[in-house]
């Protein structure tokens, strides 16, 4: 991932780790699927997760998304 998003799991890992994220909601169209909305290089990201029988966070993606930089508070440069 980080050769196309300039950021990699690890570097998310850690923000989610340090509560550095901004919000938590439900992903509406993929039931068990949850978001941690967090602000990265200045721009609001959504990193989709799921829990996993073991109860461990695992991460399936990350990306920029205006929706929920609109919502989050954020310009629209």
């Amino acid at each position: 991932m980080q050769v196309n998003r300039s950021i990699s799991f690890e570097e998310i890992s850690g923000l989610i780790l340090d509560g550095t994220y901004i919000d938590i909601v439900e992903n509406p169209t993929r039931d068990n699927q949850m978001y941690f909305i967090m602000n990265i290089k200045e721009y609001t990201w959504v990193a989709p997760f799921l829990i996993d029988d073991k109860e461990r966070i695992v991460l399936k993606a990350a990306f920029p998304i205006r929706e929920f930089h609109n919502k989050y508070g954020g310009d629209n440069e």
